[in-house]
Order: C-alpha cells, then sequence, then structure tokens
C-alpha cells in the first residue's frame, strides 16, 4: 500500500494539511490535526482526520476547525478529546457551513462563546457533547443526523435545522435558550426532561 507522505504547512495563524501520495482506501488512512499557536485548523481535502489532544481556541471571529468551501466527505474523529473555547467573541468549534458528507464524532465542544457545529447538508453528529457554548449548539442545512449526543446549557437553540429532512434521535437536549428548530424527531429524545417538539 502506498502510505504517501503528510506535510504540514503554517500560514499565519492557519495551519493547512498537506497530503501527497495518500490512498485513502484503506480504512486506517487517517491524519491527526494539529492546532497552531491560536489559530484555526483547516481542513482543505476529503478524507479522515482525528484529534491527538484537546484544543483550546480563543481566536474571536472564527473557529477551532474549519473545512474549506468544497471539500465534502470529511470525517472528524474527536478521539474522546474536547474542543475548548477560551475568549474570543464569536468564537465556533467546527465550522463546515458550504459543505457535505461531512460526519462528527465521540468527544466534546465546550465553552465556545458562538456555535458549536454548524453544517452544511447530509451530515451526521454522533456521541458528541456540546456544552455550555454561548450560541446554538448546532446547526443544520438539510438532510442530517443527529444522534445520541448530550446538549447542554447551550445560550441559543440546542438543534437548529433548515427544514424537516434532518431527523435526530436518541439525544439529551436541556437547560438550552431553545430547543429544536426544525428536522424530524425521530424518537428516544429527551428535551429538558420532557418529549422534545
Amino acid at each position: 500500500m502506498n502510505r504517501g507522505r503528510i506535510g504540514i504547512l503554517i500560514i499565519g495563524s492557519y495551519l493547512t494539511i498537506l497530503l501527497i501520495g495518500i490512498s485513502w482506501g484503506s480504512a486506517n488512512a487517517q491524519v491527526k490535526l494539529v492546532k497552531p499557536a491560536g489559530g484555526t485548523i483547516v481542513i482543505n481535502k476529503s478524507g479522515s482526520y482525528f484529534l491527538g489532544s484537546n484544543i483550546v481556541f480563543g481566536a474571536s471571529n472564527a473557529s477551532a476547525i474549519r473545512v474549506n468551501t468544497g471539500v465534502n466527505n470529511v470525517t472528524i474523529n474527536l478521539n474522546g478529546f474536547s474542543i475548548i473555547g477560551n475568549g474570543g467573541s464569536n468564537s465556533g468549534g467546527i465550522n463546515a457551513s458550504t459543505n457535505s458528507g461531512i460526519t462528527i464524532f465521540n468527544g466534546t465542544i465546550t465553552k465556545m462563546a458562538g456555535k458549536g457545529i454548524v453544517l452544511g447538508s447530509n451530515s451526521t453528529v454522533a456521541g458528541v457533547q456540546l456544552i455550555n457554548n454561548g450560541g446554538d449548539a448546532l446547526t443544520c442545512t438539510t438532510g442530517c443526523l443527529v444522534t445520541s449526543n448530550v446538549i447542554n446549557g447551550n445560550t441559543g437553540t440546542g438543534l437548529v435545522f433548515s427544514d424537516a429532512t434532518s431527523g435526530y434521535q436518541t439525544n439529551i437536549i436541556s437547560g438550552n435558550g431553545g430547543t429544536v428548530t426544525g428536522g424530524t424527531n425521530m424518537g428516544h429524545n429527551v428535551c429538558n426532561t420532557a418529549l422534545c417538539p
């Protein structure tokens, strides 16, 4: 198998990951995400990525992880680690607002000044704790699946969907500024100890 090479390029406060000759045919091909000091991790290529440690992020008007426009089919395994806000107005956790086929799972996003996760279409979030963020916990345009998450104490709404094509199931959504807007309740959700809308 051609394992290829991984290059890391830091430009200003942005980290760009260069993937040279990687064979994505292997299910084990993953790239470790490393944050430059005070900057955003930028994903420029489809594929699988994982965290190897907690990320503390405090930049204003930026997200800790951003998937570039036009980059689809990205998997981000938080790997049991946390993205933790540390000041910075309107800071966010993960921004993939123009992308499709994004999967995020297995970790925590907390204390961001803005939104926790922003998704485009046809994406999945599973096994994530979105806790005490300053904006909406998770937003998605269309066709998303949000399952088995804990969404608690966010200033904005827990889940925000553009329409009923997205579904949510087996989530605990409590103590947020609002519970759920849009989407389809697929069952087994708890909102503020009651049934979700």
